[in-house]
């Protein structure tokens, strides 16, 4: 498979799993119309809904907006698990529904990642390096000889 259809299959994927998301929230939270479960049915639902619009580029505006301010983490890979993250915790307080989205969901970022290891190409194109990444402590290794920190050559 090549890189840009593994890039489109792992949008599209995000995609649809986000809708399902944000449908499977916005039915939790009407018909359980307490304060508490309306707030938190608000809060996963923003949250769903922005990492949606990233998932799909769109639209380009919002897209700028984020990636100008401080919530340029959510184009890396440690910003979108963590909001996945966030996300999937509230989802399994969701009844049966909530449970096996958070478990796809949970499944999908882990499924990405993994795929990344084997295809790193298409998983640079879809997330990029945070702004702390580190690689001091990588070694590398040519021939025996070891290198510690970047390798150039």
């Amino acid at each position: 498979m090549g890189t840009k259809s593994l890039v489109r299959s792992f949008r599209a994927s995000s995609v649809f799993v986000y809708l399902l998301n944000l449908a499977v929230i916005i039915n939790w939270t009407l018909y359980n119309p307490i304060y508490l479960n309306a707030l938190i049915g608000s809060m996963t639902s923003v949250v769903t809904f922005v990492m949606l619009l990233i998932a799909m580029n769109g639209p380009k505006f919002l897209v700028q907006f984020l990636d100008n301010s401080r919530f340029e983490f959510l184009f890396t890979f440690r910003g979108r698990y963590c909001m996945d993250l966030f996300v999937s915790l509230f989802l399994y307080a969701m009844e049966i529904w909530g449970i096996i989205m958070a478990t796809v969901t949970l499944g999908m970022i882990f499924g990405i990642r993994f795929a990344g290891v084997r295809h790193p190409d298409a998983f640079r194109i879809l997330f990029r390096q945070s702004a702390d990444f580190d690689d001091e402590g990588t070694v590398y290794t040519d021939a025996g000889d070891t290198y510690d920190g970047t390798y150039d050559g």
